[in-house]
Parts: C-alpha cells; sequence; structure tokens
C-alpha cells in the first residue's frame, strides 16, 4: 500500500497512486507561549493530514499529501518576535497555484487541512474564487475537525490558542517540546467596548492585547493522553473522508 505522502514517494510510487484527491495542510509558524513551541500548528495540522492521508489509502483511496505549508496569514501577530506571515494575496495566490499545478496532474478534488485559526477566512475566499470554474471540488477541514464527539469530550477548558487542546497535542506529539513548568492559565483579554462582546462582531484581534503571553486560555489539565484520544480519532475520521471522496463516482453533479 502506497502512503500517499508524497514527499516519501518516489515517481514510480506517484506514477502508480495515479491520486485524484490532493490533500495540502496548512500550519503557521507563530508563538504559542513559554510551554509551547512556535511550530505547534504545522506539527498538529502535519500529523493529522499524514496520518489522515496514510489511513484513506489503507480504506482504498487514491489519495496524495502535500509537504505542510508552514508560514501562513498572522498580520495581528507582528508585535510579537517572528511570526511568520505572508501577504493574504500571496497566500491566496499560492493555495491557488497549488490546484492549478494539481489541476494539471488530472485531479479534480482537493481537501485544505487548516491548522492556523488565522486562515479558514482567506481559505474560504479562495475557494470561493475557485467556485468560478467548472468540474473541481475544494473543501476544507481542521486539523482535528473529524475527531468524533466523545473523543473531543475529553477537553475541559476549550480556548482557540495554546490552551488545553493545542498542548495536549503537542504533549503528545513533540514532549520534548514543551516546558510543562510554563504550562499555566493565560489571561484572555475582552474588548472595553462591551457592544462588540454583546454583539459578537467579527473583527481581527490584535493578539498581543488579547493575549499577551501569546498563550490563551487554561491549560493547566492538559495530557498527552488527552491529545492521542484527539488526534488518533481525528484521523479515522479525516480517513474515511478522504477516502470516501476519493472513491466516489465522477459525475457531473458530484458531490451531490
Amino acid at each position: 500500500m502506497l502512503s500517499g505522502i508524497l514527499e516519501e514517494m518516489t515517481i514510480d510510487d506517484v506514477r502508480e497512486l495515479d491520486a485524484n484527491v490532493c490533500v495540502f495542510p496548512i500550519g503557521s509558524t507563530e508563538p504559542h507561549g513559554p510551554a509551547l513551541p512556535y511550530g505547534t500548528d504545522s506539527f498538529r495540522v502535519e500529523a493529522a493530514a499524514y496520518a489522515g492521508t496514510r489511513r484513506a489509502n489503507e480504506m482504498g483511496g487514491r489519495v496524495i499529501c502535500f509537504p505542510t505549508q508552514r508560514v501562513s496569514l498572522n498580520n495581528n501577530f507582528r508585535a510579537f518576535p517572528f511570526a511568520c506571515r505572508v501577504r493574504v494575496p500571496t497566500f491566496m495566490a499560492l493555495l491557488k497555484d497549488l490546484v492549478e499545478m494539481c489541476e494539471a496532474e488530472g485531479v479534480r478534488r482537493f481537501v485544505f487541512v487548516n491548522g492556523h485559526g488565522g486562515n479558514p477566512d482567506v481559505i474560504r475566499a479562495v475557494q470561493r474564487d475557485l467556485a468560478a470554474k467548472d468540474g473541481i471540488f475544494t473543501c476544507m477541514i481542521g486539523a482535528s475537525q473529524c475527531a468524533s464527539d466523545e473523543a473531543r469530550s475529553v477537553w475541559e477548558h476549550r480556548s482557540d490558542h495554546a490552551g488545553e487542546e493545542e498542548t495536549s497535542e503537542i504533549m503528545h506529539l513533540r514532549p520534548e517540546l514543551v516546558r510543562e513548568e510554563h504550562i499555566t492559565d493565560n489571561p484572555q483579554h475582552r474588548p472595553k467596548v462591551e457592544s462588540l462582546n454583546t454583539y459578537h462582531v467579527d473583527f481581527v484581534r490584535p493578539w498581543h492585547l488579547y493575549i499577551p503571553a501569546s498563550a490563551g486560555g487554561n491549560a493547566t489539565k492538559a495530557s498527552a493522553e488527552k491529545g492521542q484520544t484527539v488526534l488518533e480519532s481525528a484521523v479515522e475520521g479525516m480517513g474515511k473522508l478522504l477516502s470516501d471522496l476519493s472513491q466516489a463516482p465522477d459525475t457531473g453533479t458530484f458531490p451531490y
């Protein structure tokens, strides 16, 4: 069985796989507070996407997974040192170029697997733009989105950045990079303009004001076991999704 991990394959492997689904893992390189490494988002999404691709191909899929994109959108992180970022038009052009390259190889189904909270709006914009073309299908999932509700029930304190969830997953994936003595409950600040909170107004948060430690939320209940539980479930779910997309017949109304 071919893994589908492009970096690991030979040209003969690629030709034999004859992929009909391309997976694009998208991470980020940015601060995650004193306890977690800058590569947190990339480590998480790569682990899920690579293992999910392998699982899909074990289930009969023809899925190929691209190398992880480790620099993405972090304009609102720029107050922190070396929060790696590209401009929005650059990011959009990169994703569209990848899709068009794979189109030239005969692939028509594409999955963006995202591991960074600053990316989804722009990925959706890329999907909207690509929707002007006939004959291709794009979708987006989060790194752990395909985990079961039962698996996700292990979380006691949800957070959108470097809290219990990400800390647990990195404790499982890269324990040597976690500074456990710095795991704590980091403050998350609310805007003083209360109407922004009341009406859930959508705005780009300056993260040095939102989470001054570059991490937010209570991570004190994090554990490697929780991270393993959720990631293993996510991989199984992603494998099923990718396999289903790959094995679905070509029709003029796909995916309907």
